[in-house]
């Protein structure tokens, strides 16, 4: 059997890494690895101008002037690492784990399980950290999550409730993008058939993706308009439609209709107890914790023969970035994720990440393969 030293495997990607003028004695127990800092940014980034719901008629949340966190991780050996918190992180946990990083060596943590202080930005300090090893080693990001399992992933328009002239409006930017598929947020009373006629003659062959976010009352209240969306047929998951733990209900509504009955779960337990109430044949899921935790999740349910995506907070770029590398590793990941980046004002890293036909393209790059706009990042940074 072919054995790799840790050695051997810093010395592969050394090149890439900037590893290779160290010198040999430092390739082992003590690379030059050790976090020396860590740089913290609030943000907030707006999304686009009618990219969320109808501005005239339907509330909003405006949950994108929430502020976000950037951090980047400093090494001795000049690789730096970048991360992205979600909406509302409470700064001061963050910067406890911040504060527990410096001195210690990134090659040092075990990834998949990051052992820190807080919860707080947990998922922003994993990627970091995939950051900065990857580059360290000379491997994209998916390498090590386990390996490349498709090069390009499949990918959606997304938008939040609608009415009829507002869906409009979004397949018309859906289809001029080449998207395969369009998310909608809802809520009962809303008018998602409406909407669907809409799309089926404004955006034929775009597929739709209804998520009430469990706010229909009951199986019964979703049922009508479960029926009718499946005769327009242009459905293709209803995620979430009321209370997760009505198995009865989803295994009703399962029967009554041929679109994909979908529960977002990230908590593989709950997946399991899914599974076996027969409840839904996809899942919405992300990890717990993040990257590593996403990638289990697809082999548990493609265990179970069922296909997965990506969700998301509708984020900027390093989180996406992150998404992509996971979704690539994970061979069941095959319906339309949810990389959404191209929604906001600014993704806040150099490069977009590269969307071609439906399919984002994961890069090939040491790292997350995407670098931070120093200057993007100054300009929406939080004043308070």
């Amino acid at each position: 059997m072919l054995r790799v030293s840790r050695r051997q495997l810093l010395s592969a990607g050394a090149g890439a890494a900037g590893l290779a003028t160290l010198p040999a004695s430092a390739a082992g127990a003590k690379e030059r690895l050790t976090i020396v800092r860590v740089d913290l940014f609030r943000v907030v980034v707006p999304m686009k101008a009618d990219s969320t719901t109808d501005p005239e008629t339907a509330e909003s949340s405006r949950f994108d002037l929430v502020p976000k966190i950037i951090l980047r991780i400093r090494t001795d050996s000049g690789i730096t690492g970048i991360g992205e918190t979600g909406r509302g992180e409470d700064y001061a946990a963050v910067e406890r784990n911040a504060q527990f990083l410096r001195g210690k060596n990134a090659l040092d943590f075990n990834l998949t399980r990051l052992e820190l202080p807080a919860r707080a930005g947990y998922s922003a300090f994993e990627m970091a950290l995939y950051d900065v090893v990857g580059k360290a080693v000379g491997w994209p990001v998916y390498n090590l999550l386990g390996g490349l399992a498709q090069r390009k992933v499949l990918v959606g328009y997304w938008t939040g409730r609608r009415t009829p002239a507002g869906i409009k409006r979004v397949a018309e930017r859906a289809v001029a993008g080449k998207f395969t598929s369009i998310k909608t947020k809802c809520t009962q009373g809303d008018p998602v058939v409406e909407c669907a006629e809409v799309l089926a003659k404004a955006a034929p062959g775009v597929k739709y993706i209804v998520d009430p976010n469990t706010r229909y009352k009951s199986y019964a209240d979703f049922l009508p308009v479960a029926r009718a969306l499946d005769g327009i047929g242009n459905c293709l998951v209803f995620e979430d439609p009321f209370d997760k733990n009505d198995f009865e209900g989803y295994r009703n509504l399962r029967r009554q209709v041929k679109t994909h009955v979908a529960q977002h779960l990230g908590d593989p337990r709950a997946m399991i107890r899914a599974i076996r109430e027969n409840a839904c044949s996809v899942f919405n899921t992300g990890g717990n914790p993040g990257m590593s935790g996403f990638v289990a999740n697809c082999y548990l349910a493609g265990a179970a023969g069922m296909p997965v995506w990506h969700g998301s907070g509708n984020d900027c770029g390093i989180v996406d970035a992150s998404y992509l590398h996971s979704c690539a590793a994970s061979p069941g990941c095959t319906l339309p994720s949810d990389i959404l980046s191209f929604l906001r004002e600014d993704d806040l890293i150099v490069e977009p990440i590269e969307i071609k036909d439906s399919y984002a393209i994961v890069s090939d790059r040491p790292g997350l393969g995407v670098d931070l706009d120093e200057d993007a990042v100054r300009r929406y940074q939080a004043k308070s």
